[in-house]
């Protein structure tokens, strides 16, 4: 097996399509640093599957398309394609040239293919397994392997080493056995948890089916002794069936004397009932004469209170009247008075005033006084003369009060004269509304005595009538219950001999 070609397109650096052929022998790809060598080894690594970005110096796969400089547009697919020449038949399939190639667009999309036919990784994987060729084979050897190749850790070297010998496919395929085996630890233990949930659920079922035998079994014996008392019961039930038709022979015997007393009684009490209304009317026409009679009364009752409230009224009034004419008498003395001191202090001022004339010519000096004491006289006179008029007033007031008050006092009396007369009229109607009432008290006592002999005659004729109902009814239930009880019987009957 040989590497023959590498085709490159839009990968990094390779935005055209490129053809890189090896032939026999050694191929050296020399360049100034940023020319791309390194693309060349990172495009033989990604093809054959690598799937870590930072191996592939970038931080994200989509990196690896060509992303465009400033005379080309970026491209949207990245493809590599590696040709092997297979005709030792190193590699486990028919042709004679096999060509792996890896796809990437801008969307995520990745395509693998082996002979331009679409396959997975893993079986690009499995192709390449033992023939040195991988990601992480050492087909590519880069400064750091280089590194871990002098390194003195035993462990790198140990995988550089298994890598290049072919050991890496046969502990991929243990890894791989070892995780079947823990799927199916898994599955096996799955299935030990459900053989023992069904093993319980068997076990629940076997004690039901038991339980369910056993039902069967006692549900026979239950019927078989169910028989056994519903035909003990029939027989007891034909001597009690025996024993009701000899009742209900009886009791229809006595039928007809029943309904008979029945009826008397029923018409005893009709005739109670008759007799009752009448006294019970009888009663409501006294009590509505004797409502009548105690209204009338308490009428004039209420008319005599009247009559003592009015007068009561009068002689309040004639007395405040009299008192007022005292204080008048009073106020006209005290006035008779005050003028006879006022006619002494006008004489007094007179006398002063002609005194005063006769000395005006010697006392020229005084008249300034003089004038100011006839002044002061006149105003105690006009005082008096003004006290005098109300005195005057107040007197022809009294006056008139006075013989308004004696008018009233006599129609006071003329009225206390005609509710005298009334209230003897009143006495009168109501002591003759008092024996009426007493007469018919006597007549409603009477017509109540009559009332309760009526009501103690229909109390018995009720309880005669009760108790024939009562017997009546007593006979026809014992008849139903005895008929109900032939019924059930004749049913219980029909369903033994059907059982039968």
């Amino acid at each position: 097996m040989r590497l023959t070609k590498l085709e490159l397109h839009g990968f990094k650096s390779f935005a055209d399509h490129m053809q890189l052929e090896f032939e026999p022998g050694v191929t050296a790809i020399v360049g100034p640093n940023g020319c791309g060598k390194s693309n060349v080894s990172d495009a033989v690594r990604w093809v054959l599957g690598e799937q870590r970005p930072r191996l592939l110096r970038g931080l994200k796969m989509e990196e690896v398309i060509f992303q465009g400089s400033s005379a080309r547009r970026p491209v949207n697919i990245a493809e590599v394609s590696l040709h092997f020449s297979n005709e030792d038949g190193q590699l486990p399939v028919a042709f004679s040239e096999v060509v792996v190639t890896r796809r990437l667009s801008r969307s995520g999309a990745s395509d693998y293919l082996l002979n331009r036919s679409p396959c997975r990784l893993r079986d690009i994987h499995d192709l390449v397994s033992g023939t040195g060729l991988g990601a992480d084979a050492g087909v590519v050897i880069e400064a750091r392997m280089i590194d871990a190749l002098l390194s003195d850790r035993p462990d790198e070297r140990r995988e550089l080493f298994e890598e290049a010998a072919g050991v890496a496919l046969y502990r991929d395929r243990r890894r791989s056995t070892e995780r079947r085996l823990e799927e199916t630890t898994t599955d096996l233990a799955r299935l030990d948890d459900l053989v023992g949930e069904v093993q319980s659920q068997v076990r629940s079922l076997a004690r039901q089916r038991k339980k369910a035998e056993r039902a069967v079994e006692l549900n026979a014996q239950r019927f078989n002794l169910e028989l056994t008392l519903a035909a003990r019961d029939m027989a007891s039930w034909q001597d009690e069936l025996a024993r009701l038709e000899t009742q209900v022979a009886s009791r229809r015997a006595q039928a007809p004397a029943t309904d008979r007393a029945v009826t008397d009684a029923e018409r005893e009490r009709e005739t109670a009932y008759a007799s009752r209304g009448s006294a019970e009317s009888r009663r409501g026409d006294l009590a509505r004469s004797v409502s009548m009679q105690q209204q009338d009364v308490l009428r004039l009752e209420s008319e005599l209170r009247v009559a003592e409230e009015r007068q009561r009224n009068a002689i309040a009034r004639r007395q405040r009247a009299e008192e007022e004419q005292r204080q008048g008498e009073q106020l006209n003395l005290q006035l008779g008075s005050d003028r006879e001191q006022a006619l002494a202090a006008r004489a007094a001022i007179e006398a002063e005033v002609a005194d005063a004339l006769r000395a005006l010519a010697g006392r020229q000096a005084a008249e300034e006084e003089a004038r100011r004491a006839v002044a002061a006289a006149r105003s105690a006179f006009d005082a008096a003369e003004v006290a005098a008029a109300a005195a005057r007033d107040d007197t022809r007031r009294v006056t008139l009060e006075r013989e308004s008050a004696e008018h009233e006092r006599g129609e006071l009396a003329e009225r206390a004269a005609a509710a005298a007369a009334e209230r003897a009229q009143h006495e009168e109607a109501r002591s003759t509304a008092e024996r009426e009432l007493a007469t018919a008290e006597r007549a409603l006592s009477e017509a109540s005595e009559r009332a309760q002999q009526a009501a103690a005659a229909l109390a018995a004729a009720r309880t005669q009538a009760d108790a024939a109902r009562g017997r009546d009814g007593a006979a026809r239930g014992a008849l139903l219950h005895a008929e109900e009880q032939l019924a059930a019987l004749q049913g219980k009957v029909n369903a033994l001999e059907a059982l039968e």
